[in-house]
């Protein structure tokens, strides 16, 4: 907003009279106010209305010198009805910068011919200062406008309106004079006020009875919509005159309400008479305010008008435009410190705070911290600071304050905010990662020290093949999570072991990047293994674990019950020969609707996550999250003692055994029966034929491990495998075929906090026969909708016979969106868990 639109002098030259008059339009005017309230609605800028009211008054300021300096007289005009004690402190301000101002002033007019008394006093005279009141506090009656006050000291008749101004006149006087803004020689003041003369004026006020409201009312309304000759805005008189009839509305003496209203009389002449007065005296023989004992003689100066149009414009350019290495600057700099007493009350008041503000900060912090306590230090010291700091400078020093704060916090005392895949923070300070590119850094960072994540939480996990344990440093990658931590321990025991080979991004450029890991629906859709397909390898084996069933029932006693469901069982499986490849003979292969579907693997985008059912097909990822080895033979499990590993509860190291009865050709298999055991003889009376059953049994466990070290196998989704004494356990692996089995399961160690441990390994053997057992691990982590993940898109494991095979679960599902954690509610951690189908088999391949 422009200085210059906010304060300006509106002139008129009287030619007869030869009288000029100004007028000064500044922000003290009620309309002037208006417009700098509108223009700041309108503005685009942020500056509020306190900065534009100080640079307003400032302006006024120096407006109110510029008229001292080129006026004889003055009229302060107050729209009330009492003197502004205000005023007071603002003379009294204009006062000492003008004697600073005056040597600068002398010499600009020396630049003019002018008398020497001009010259050194820098004006035309100490000009008298008028005050115009525009309402009146006397009641004034019909008849009291000319009844006169008899005075019973001297016997004079005064009139109550000449009293009030009378009354007035001596108040200011006194008030002036107490604060030394006038004095006895008036060549030293900034003004003067007459000695003999009158000095207060208060516009008088006729009392109209209002008998026809209506008429009244439309008489207002007419006067506010009519317009004046000049084409000037609507008139206002009419809203003064119904405010003030609402202010003088009497209660006679008698008790009955007299409707009043005022309306200002024609008081032109008036006040004609008060300013033509004090006009007449300058033009004819000036203004002598002095007293005293001892007279001085007055300046008084009555220029030309072609001299007063000349010093006039000078003045103007000197007090109203800032001018660079302007002698002045420094006197106006002063001036507008003067003015603005309540922003030096504010700066002083808010720069006493602000230290106790920085106190309540520091106190108690920490040597490193995150973003959230230090966000809470600051609303606890801004909350001190604002119970304390008051006036216009509260937003600047508020903002020094978060300033000052967040240099305490960023000089050296950050904390490094990154979390880890399971929900803890690094509680190192902020620094830079090995692996940090260092071209790419910037010199804030460059200082930063150089060093891995740790949220100094540890964990206990047992290595790939589940043979060695070692302390887990908390991951921040699911690289270290999945994978590194066990190929630490890779060297040390599993090395030698044999392994299965997982699909791995092979590049074949240098610069290979990371590939794009939205998929659209129709993707998904034809995934591989996004489709229902298992459908056929979930009847299967849902006939397999009701055989397996009957035959444990069968070797435990229960021969009445294995004869009631053995024709229902072996119907079962003749009518799943055709899809589950049981029946031997048969040429056709297992899981052929799993077979992957042929595409075009990628050798220069790899996938940067994990493997999904929603990942982009034809990616695959730089190293696999999931381990498969053997442990050797499947006749070094055994059945009594269980798995020799460390970290297992007691009784709870265990597999499950799965029994199944194949067909078998005979002359494939001659010697079968040999290498099956017990359950392989014939029958007695059962004759020899080319198609034989043969009963085979493997052994199945999901291995728990919760962040303690400690390790069980569950026998069924509720229900953790717990065997008294030596084995083998009585139940079998009926639950762990047929239903889906929970990811995260709660460990029963003495603690606390209540450890949940996860499923983290999958134990089974493979049988020396005529079958090849499979392995379908799908993990679904989180409730719906989430994707399931998945070793490899290339279908079902089979793995070789006769062998301790063991899959190595991820300890993190890192998804599109981050990590999936243990959810806390009960419901949703129902929802993680391992699918079913995740064993099968089917006729090894010729």
């Amino acid at each position: 907003m422009e200085q210059s639109t906010l304060c300006k002098i509106e002139g008129y030259y009287d030619s007869a009279n030869k009288v000029i008059y100004l007028h000064l339009m500044s922000g003290f005017d009620a309309c002037q106010l208006a417009n700098i309230c509108e223009g700041l609605c309108d503005s685009p800028d942020s500056q509020t209305y306190h900065s534009i009211w100080q640079s307003q008054e400032h302006q006024h300021a120096r407006a109110i010198l510029y008229l001292f300096s080129i006026s004889h007289i003055l009229l302060v005009v107050h729209p009330g009805c009492s003197f502004d004690i205000s005023y007071v402190r603002f003379f009294r301000n204009l006062d000492t910068v003008r004697l600073k101002l005056q040597p600068l002033i002398t010499d600009i007019l020396r630049g003019f011919p002018l008398s020497k008394e001009w010259i050194l006093a820098g004006r035309l005279c100490s000009p008298r200062v008028l005050f115009v009141f525009e309402t009146c506090t006397v009641d004034l009656d019909k008849d009291s406008l000319s009844a006169p006050v008899i005075s019973r000291s001297r016997g004079q008749k005064t009139p109550p309106l000449k009293k009030l101004q009378h009354a007035i006149e001596d108040q200011i006087y006194h008030i002036l004079r107490k604060s030394r803004v006038i004095t006895n020689i008036s060549n030293n003041s900034l003004f003067a006020v007459p000695a003999n003369q009158e000095f207060v004026y208060v516009k008088p006020e006729k009392p109209i009875v209002v008998n026809d409201h209506a008429n009244f009312y439309l008489g207002l309304l007419r006067d506010s919509c009519s317009m004046s000759k000049d084409g000037d805005s609507p008139r206002i008189h009419s809203y003064q005159l119904l405010r003030q009839s609402s202010q003088s509305t009497s209660l006679p003496a008698n008790g009955h309400c007299r409707d009043v209203t005022t309306k200002s009389t024609n008081q032109e002449g008036s006040f004609k008479t008060f300013l033509w007065e004090h006009i007449e005296t300058a033009l004819t023989k000036g203004f002598d305010d002095n007293i005293g004992r001892n007279p001085v003689t007055p300046i008084f100066e009555l220029p030309t008008c072609d001299q007063w149009t000349k010093v006039a414009a000078k003045l103007y350019d000197f007090f109203m435009t800032d001018i660079k290495d302007s002698k002045a600057r420094p006197y106006f700099n002063t001036l507008k410190s003067l003015l603005e007493i309540d922003s030096r009350f504010s700066e002083g008041r808010c720069g006493k705070v602000m230290p106790i503000a920085e106190g309540a900060y520091q106190e108690g912090l920490p040597k490193h911290y995150t973003r959230s306590f230090h966000l809470s230090k600051l609303a606890q010291a801004k909350h001190v600071f604002a119970l304390h700091a008051r006036g216009p400078a509260f937003d600047k020093y508020m903002k020094q304050l978060e300033e000052h704060c967040d240099r305490i916090w960023k000089n050296g005392r950050q904390l490094c905010e990154d979390i880890s895949l399971t929900g803890n923070p690094c509680i190192l300070e902020l620094h830079r990662l090995p692996s940090t590119n260092v071209a790419a850094e910037s010199e804030e960072t460059m200082v930063r020290p150089i060093k891995s994540h740790s949220s100094q939480i540890r964990t206990k996990a047992a290595c790939n093949c589940g043979r060695k344990q070692a302390d887990r440093e908390d991951p921040f990658s699911h690289k270290a999570a999945n994978y590194e931590f066990y190929q630490s321990l890779e060297h040390s025991c599993c090395e030698k072991l044999e392994h299965y080979t997982f699909p791995v991004f092979m590049s074949s450029t240098a610069d290979a990047q990371a590939g794009h890991i939205g998929t659209t629906r129709e993707e998904v859709t034809h995934h591989p293994l996004a489709r229902k397909e298992s459908g056929k390898l979930d009847s299967v084996t849902a006939g397999i674990s009701n055989l397996s069933l009957a035959l444990s029932l069968g070797q435990s006693g229960a021969s009445d019950v294995f004869a009631h469901t053995s024709h229902s069982l072996n119907q079962d499986m003749s009518d799943s020969t055709h899809t589950s490849a049981v029946d031997l003979g048969e040429t056709g292969h297992a899981g052929a609707d799993h077979k992957a579907t042929d595409r075009q693997v990628s050798t220069t985008e790899y996938l940067p996550g994990m493997v999904h059912s929603n990942s982009p097909v034809g990616l695959l990822p730089k190293f696999s999250s999931w381990s498969l080895c053997c442990l050797g033979k499947a006749n070094s499990y055994s059945p009594t003692q269980g798995l020799d590993q460390p970290g297992f509860m007691h009784g709870s190291n265990y597999l499950l055994p799965w029994d199944m009865t194949v067909k078998a050709d005979k002359e494939k298999w001659p010697t079968v029966n040999e290498t099956s055991g017990k359950k392989g003889k014939n029958k007695r009376g059962q004759k020899s034929i080319q198609e034989t059953e043969i009963n085979l049994r493997l052994y199945l466990g999901c291995e728990y491990e919760c962040p303690r070290g400690h390790r069980f196998f569950c026998s069924g989704p509720d229900k953790l495998l717990k065997v008294p004494g030596t084995g083998p356990p009585k139940d079998n692996a009926n639950k762990l075929l047929n239903s889906d089995m929970p990811l995260y399961f709660p460990c029963h160690c003495r603690s606390s906090k209540g450890y949940m441990a996860q499923l983290m390994r999958v134990f089974m053997t493979t049988p020396e026969g005529p079958v090849q057992a499979k392995l379908s691990p799908r993990i679904q982590p989180a409730p719906m909708p989430c994707p399931i993940f998945l070793p490899t898109t290339d279908g079902p494991i089979k793995l070789p016979a006769g062998g301790l095979w063991v899959l190595r679960l991820p300890y993190i599902y890192l998804g599109e969106d981050g990590p999936y954690m243990i959810p806390t509610d009960q419901q949703h951690l129902n929802s993680c868990r391992l699918l079913k189908g995740l064993f099968g088999i089917a006729q090894p391949e010729q």
